[in-house]
């Protein structure tokens, strides 16, 4: 019989009736993205995002970072202190300097006196003619003690024929005279002056020549 009969020789099953009961299929989706369920596995922790917390080579880090900032803190203010202590040094050297050149002119105006009386006794020495071993002694002793004074930076001031100076020089009278290069010049020394250094320590007296017309 062909199976096109067999076909037709079977009866209809009734309606709502199971058909044969075949195998049912299981289909599980393997793909690890699908799996919600599923374990990590060593694949998804790398293509895990990183963790946000820090690690202790980061916190070794930090430390580090904290400790060289306050180390710069310490230089700066370490250089700072060193700088103010050798302004407050140098302030110091020059007060002190500066008190001893004071007190050193104050020394050296007492002590030009006593070559003034040596200058007043050579010029008394000069008019008398008996008493001229003693004015050599005399100007020996007076010659000595200006360049005593000047290897201490005492420097005598004399100005003849120089311009009349306010700064170094007193004027306590005016000479008369004639020639126009002698207007305003010191025409007479009566009494050098010293300087130390650029201090004047006394200034000279001087007589200054005003022209005549």
């Amino acid at each position: 019989m062909s199976e096109i009969d067999d076909d037709h020789d079977r009866e209809p099953r009734p309606n709502g009736a199971a058909e044969d009961a075949e195998p049912r299929v299981r289909v599980e989706d393997r793909r690890h993205w699908a799996r919600a369920d599923r374990e990590p596995d060593d694949d998804d922790a790398s293509s895990s995002p990183p963790s946000t917390q820090p690690t202790i080579v980061d916190e070794y880090r930090r430390r580090a970072e904290e400790a060289e900032a306050r180390l710069q803190e310490y230089i700066g203010a370490f250089k700072q202190a060193r700088e103010e202590h050798d302004q407050a040094r140098l302030r110091l050297e020059r007060d002190v300097e500066r008190k001893v050149e004071l007190r050193f002119g104050s020394l050296v105006a007492d002590l030009v006196s006593v070559v003034d009386e040596l200058d007043l006794a050579l010029a008394h020495a000069g008019d008398d003619g008996t008493a001229a071993s003693l004015a050599e002694g005399v100007a020996l002793t007076r010659d000595r003690f200006v360049a005593t004074l000047a290897r201490h930076g005492v420097e005598r001031i004399e100005l003849d024929g120089e311009p009349f100076d306010p700064n170094v020089a007193e004027a306590h009278r005016l000479d008369p005279v004639a020639d126009p290069g002698l207007d305003g010049k010191v025409t007479a020394t009566d009494r050098p002056g010293y300087r130390l250094g650029d201090r004047v320590i006394r200034p000279a007296r001087v007589a200054v020549g005003k022209l005549v017309r």
